[in-house]
């Protein structure tokens, strides 16, 4: 990521689990969550400290 990007909270499928990919001020932080429920709702809760959209978009699994 580069800084000057814009914030971004995204929520994906991996390896049996879901993972939260948040980007702020350019930096990217990424959290592993076992089941979707929790990711989803953490997610949600970066994306309105950061005052995004409300839902986070799910992204596909990788094939």
């Amino acid at each position: 990521m580069v800084a000057g990007e814009p914030n971004d909270v995204r929520v994906k499928r991996c390896s049996g689990g879901w993972v939260v990919h948040i980007v702020e001020d350019g930096k990217l932080t990424v959290l592993r969550f076992k089941t979707q429920f929790p990711a989803e709702n953490y997610a949600d809760g970066q994306r309105a400290r950061l005052g995004l959209a409300a839902k986070p978009p799910i992204d596909e699994p990788d094939m």
